[in-house]
C-alpha cells in the first residue's frame, strides 16, 4: 500500500502548476413508481430472543413451485484464490471456507451489434459443509464496489452460514475488479474529480469540475469504444444471462446489493422466466433519475451520521458529548481550504459515508475508527482521516465506477441545476448537501442511456432487504421496489435492518435467516421483519 505521507504530499504536488507535469511524468513511469406500499401490517420485529407471530398474513397469491437452483452443468475453470482475496479484502483468512477464482467472456454489445468480448471476473465460495451437489447463489453488488471485495466481507460477518446450502458466486461488474479493471482518467483528472476541482480559481465549482469531467469522459469512451454503450445495468444483466447459458442451467439464484440489486432487477426484467430466486438488497428503482437517486443517497448520508452520533454519545466514543458536531466542524474548515493537511471537502464527505457504509469490526469498534480519526484530525494528526480517504477512494472511485455509474445516470439534470441544488441542498442538506449536489456534474457529458425494462410476468416471490440508515442508497428504494414486484405478479416480503451501513444481509445476522429460508424453499416470510440496529 502507498504510504499515506506519499499519497497526501501527491496531492498537493498536483495542485501546483509548476509541479504538476513532473508529478504526472514520474506517476505515469511508475504505473420511481407512483404506488409505493407501506410495510405490510404486524411485522415481526426480529429480537435475540426470536419474535412470535404476530396478525394475520397477507392474502397475495404466491406463485408455486419456484424453478429449483440447480448445479451448473458446465462449470468454468477455478483457481485457488483464497489468500488473495482476503487479503484484498484487508481480512483474515476464514478457517474452513476456499475461495476460488475464474472468469469468463461475454459479448461486448450483442444488444447494438459491436463486436468483440469483455471478461468478467467471478470468485466461488465454498466450505467443507458445502453440499457438492448444490446449485449456487450469484451475488453482486454492481458498481458500488468490487463484489470480490464485498464477498469476504459478508463470510467474515454471518455469510459463511449460507455455505451450508450453496456455494456462492460473486460477479464483478464489467470494467470493476476482477472484470477487465478500467484505467481510462488521467491522473490529474481523476484526482481532481475525486476532489470536486475545489482547489482551482474561480467561483463556479460547477463549470470547473465540468471542464475536467469533459475531457475524463472523452478520454473513457475513447478507452471503451466500440462500446462506450455497453457498461449499463442492461449489460450488466446479460453477463449475468451469459453465465447461466455457459453453466447450462434453466435459471439463476440472485442476490444483488445496491447497484447490484438494480443488476439483478434488469436481469430479471429481461429474462423473467431465467430466475429462481431474486434477492434485493438495498435496491434503487430501474427508471429513477439521477437527482432524485443523488437526494436519496444524501438523505442516508445525512440519517447515517446522525445515527453514528447518536451511536458515539451512548458508547463515549473519542469525540465526548458533540460527535456530529465536530464532523461539522471538520467538513466546514475542509469546505473553506483550511482542512488537515490541505484536504478537499469532498475526501472528506467521502471519507465518512465510506465508513459508515463499509462498517470494519462491531458495530462500536466500527464507529470508534470513524471518531478516532475526526479527533486526530481536529488536534493536528492526520494519518487515520487519511486512510480513510484513501481507502474510500480506492474502493469507490475507480474509472471502471465512473463508466459504470455515469452510464447508469438517467435523466441527468442541467448545469443550471446542479447550481440551483448547491444552494438548495447546502441548506437541507448540511453535511453532504453540496458535495452530493456537485457529484452529478461528473456524468453530464457522458452518453445518455435508457432505462432497463421493468419485470413483467414473474412467477417467483421477490425477498427484499433494506437499511434504516444507508450511506449509499437512503431506505426509500425498499418501497418502490416493492411496487415494481407487485406490478409485475411477485409476491413480496420486506426485511428492514435499522441498523448503519449498506446492505442488511451483509452487516445484520439477523436479516440472514429469512434469507437462508428462502433460498431454501423458495417461499417468504409469514411477514415482514424489522431487525433491531
Amino acid at each position: 500500500m502507498t504510504p499515506v505521507s506519499t499519497v497526501v504530499g501527491m496531492r498537493r504536488l498536483l495542485r501546483a502548476p509548476r509541479a504538476r507535469a513532473a508529478v504526472l511524468a514520474v506517476a505515469a513511469s511508475v504505473v420511481v413508481a407512483g404506488c409505493s406500499p407501506g410495510l405490510a401490517a404486524n411485522p415481526r420485529y426480529a429480537t435475540d430472543s426470536g419474535a412470535g407471530p404476530q396478525g394475520a398474513t397477507e392474502t397475495t397469491d404466491q406463485p408455486a413451485g419456484p424453478p429449483a437452483i440447480e448445479a451448473p452443468k458446465n462449470d468454468l475453470s477455478w483457481r485457488d484464490c483464497t489468500s488473495r482475496m482476503f487479503r484484498e479484502a484487508a481480512l483474515d483468512p476464514i478457517p474452513g471456507v476456499s475461495l476460488e477464482c475464474a472468469s469468463y467472456d461475454a459479448d461486448l454489445d450483442s444488444l447494438k451489434g459491436a463486436t468483440g468480448t469483455v471478461s468478467i471476473g467471478v470468485v466461488r465460495a465454498r466450505s467443507a459443509q458445502t453440499p457438492g451437489d448444490a446449485g449456487p447463489l450469484v451475488m453482486t453488488t454492481g458498481s458500488d464496489l468490487p463484489t470480490s471485495v464485498q464477498l469476504p466481507v459478508w463470510l467474515s460477518r454471518a455469510g459463511a452460514d449460507v455455505l451450508a446450502q450453496h456455494p456462492v458466486v460473486a460477479v464483478d461488474r464489467r470494467g470493476i475488479g476482477m472484470s477487465g479493471a478500467l484505467d481510462c482518467r488521467d491522473l490529474f483528472d481523476r484526482q481532481e474529480m475525486f476532489e470536486q476541482a475545489q482547489f482551482q480559481s474561480g467561483d463556479d465549482p460547477v463549470a470547473n469540475l465540468g471542464a475536467v469531467t469533459i475531457t475524463a469522459t472523452t478520454s473513457c469512451t475513447d478507452t471503451i469504444a466500440p462500446g462506450d454503450s455497453a457498461y449499463d445495468n442492461v449489460h450488466a444483466a446479460e453477463d449475468l444471462e451469459r453465465l447461466r447459458t455457459t453453466w447450462d442451467v434453466p435459471a439463476l439464484a440472485l442476490m444483488g446489493v445496491g447497484n447490484g440489486a438494480q443488476v439483478a432487477l434488469a436481469y430479471a426484467g429481461s429474462h423473467p422466466s431465467k430466475v429462481a430466486r431474486l434477492i434485493l438488497d438495498s435496491p434503487l428503482p430501474l427508471g429513477i433519475a439521477a437527482e432524485a437517486a443523488t437526494e436519496q443517497r444524501v438523505k442516508g448520508e445525512q440519517a447515517a451520521l446522525d445515527a453514528w452520533a447518536t451511536q458515539c454519545q451512548a458508547t463515549n466514543c473519542p469525540l465526548g458529548s458533540d460527535p456530529k458536531g465536530a464532523v461539522d466542524s471538520l467538513l466546514e474548515s475542509a469546505r473553506a481550504g483550511n482542512g488537515p493537511g490541505g484536504v478537499s471537502v469532498a475526501a472528506v464527505a467521502d471519507a465518512i459515508s465510506t465508513t459508515l457504509a463499509f462498517p470494519r469490526g462491531d458495530r462500536v469498534g466500527a464507529g470508534n475508527e470513524l471518531a478516532l480519526a475526526v479527533a486526530d484530525a481536529r488536534s493536528g494528526n492526520t494519518n487515520r482521516l487519511n486512510n480513510l480517504i484513501n481507502q474510500a477512494e480506492t474502493l469507490r472511485q475507480t474509472d471502471g465506477q465512473f463508466v459504470n455509474t455515469c452510464s447508469d445516470a438517467l435523466n441527468r439534470p442541467t448545469p443550471d441545476r446542479v447550481r440551483e441544488l448547491v444552494v438548495a441542498w447546502d441548506k437541507l442538506y448540511p453535511q453532504f448537501g453540496t458535495v452530493g449536489a456537485l457529484d452529478m456534474v461528473k456524468c453530464l457529458n457522458w452518453p445518455s442511456g435508457t432505462a432497463p425494462q421493468e419485470p413483467k410476468d414473474l412467477r417467483i416471490p421477490t425477498l427484499l432487504l433494506g437499511v434504516q440508515n444507508d450511506p449509499v442508497v437512503g431506505n426509500e428504494g425498499v418501497a418502490a421496489v416493492a411496487a415494481t414486484a407487485i406490478n409485475a405478479g411477485s409476491s413480496n416480503r420486506r426485511v428492514m435492518w435499522q441498523g448503519i451501513g449498506h446492505g442488511a444481509a451483509i452487516y445484520s445476522s439477523c436479516a440472514l435467516p429469512p434469507v437462508l429460508k428462502y433460498l431454501d424453499t423458495g417461499q417468504l416470510p409469514e411477514t415482514d421483519t424489522y431487525c433491531p440496529a
